[in-house]
């Protein structure tokens, strides 16, 4: 748990509803607390209960062909018997994982307006092909193909569904980091958006370090000429948000285990850097950025599995913050930067739970 015990604790997140789609989750949380563990970080939700364009349909049809595909790949890895008759050894751990991503992906479907059965007739060609979904390395492969498509395809969508997408490519990344450390391998660089269907089929580049890396940081450096009202409340909420972030991973540097003590302090200098980036921002448009709390009410993790939990409540709660400012963001820098942070947040997020993120910001 983590809350500010200043004497002028900033203001509670606006509860007006921010998308016209589905059902909107409020929390009463503070700027930069972080406290409870029933309360989710942000305050937007998305669901498919709307129509949308032309567009938003074609990107969400792309979207539901690739995650039923992964989701089929998935199941027959788990299964140990590959559609040719050939048999795949799957060690327990990573057949743990296999089922709760299966899990995830039909959250994802759900959110989707889609279910786990493939469509009779897909109107795109999936970034995902089940044919080539022979090992987990493979499945992780897809995973990040999937995250680039559905990152590229929310650019131009109306608000809801691009916070949709947003939220799948979130968590299909996040999917794709932990297949690639069950299976010992080298962490995916930065999520960037697949501009075609060629682009998306191509061979990830991963980044030249240990899968127990975390994901690099969000490019935060930018300068729109005007912020609305809205905007200003969601990114100084979201700084505020770094700010407690700022505060909570001291804590977890000093209990978490030997192994990740490490990632536990370049996170800690990430979150400065995205603090810092974010006050920058927030000036240069003319506005006043949050302060930090003189003080927080904080738990003392005793143990490292409640240090990872810490560290997994701040990454998760800053996701929810970030889908806030993409709910209200009209400049195009401003989604853009709340979309990075909505992906590295989840990402790191599952590192320390090492589970799925079905849901991004919940």
């Amino acid at each position: 748990m983590l809350r500010s015990v200043t004497r002028t604790p900033p203001a509670p997140p606006s509860r007006r509803v921010f998308l016209s789609l589905g059902a909107v989750t409020l929390t009463g949380a503070g700027l930069i607390s972080l406290t409870g563990c029933g309360a989710s970080g942000g305050t937007a939700a998305a669901a498919t209960t709307s129509t949308g364009t032309e567009l938003d349909d074609a990107a969400v049809k792309r979207a539901v062909t690739s995650v039923q595909a992964l989701n089929t790949g998935a199941t027959t890895l788990a299964s140990g018997t590959l559609p040719s008759g050939a048999t795949v050894r799957i060690p327990g751990a990573t057949a743990k994982l296999l089922t709760r991503l299966i899990e995830a992906h039909a959250s994802q479907l759900t959110q989707l307006g889609s279910s786990a059965e493939p469509t009779a007739t897909p109107s795109a060609t999936p970034s995902a092909n089940t044919a080539e979904i022979t090992s987990p390395g493979a499945l992780a492969t897809a995973e990040w193909q999937t995250a680039r498509t559905a990152f590229g395809d929310a650019n131009g969508l109306t608000p809801e569904f691009a916070l949709l997408l947003y939220r799948i490519a979130a968590s299909c990344a996040a999917n794709a980091d932990l297949l690639r450390t069950a299976s010992h391998g080298k962490a995916f660089g930065p999520l960037t958006p697949a501009t075609s269907t060629t682009d998306a089929t191509t061979t990830p580049t991963v980044a030249a370090t240990d899968a127990s890396q975390t994901p690099e940081s969000p490019q935060t450096s930018i300068a729109p000429d005007k912020l609305t009202t809205d905007e200003t409340d969601a990114l100084n909420r979201l700084l505020a948000g770094e700010h407690a972030a700022f505060y909570a991973y001291p804590l977890v540097i000093a209990h978490i285990d030997a192994g990740r003590k490490a990632v536990a302090e370049t996170l800690w200098e990430a979150h400065r850097q995205q603090r810092d980036e974010l006050e920058r921002l927030l000036i240069a448009a003319g506005v006043e950025p949050a302060q930090a709390s003189a003080a927080y009410e904080v738990t003392t993790p005793e143990t490292t599995a409640k240090a990872g939990a810490l560290a997994t409540l701040v990454e998760r709660r800053l996701a929810g913050l970030a889908i806030d400012v993409i709910a209200v963001a009209q400049d195009a820098s401003v989604k853009s930067l709340a979309a990075g942070t909505l992906v590295v947040s989840t990402r790191r997020q599952a590192a320390w739970s090492n589970k799925p993120v079905a849901e991004p910001g919940t």
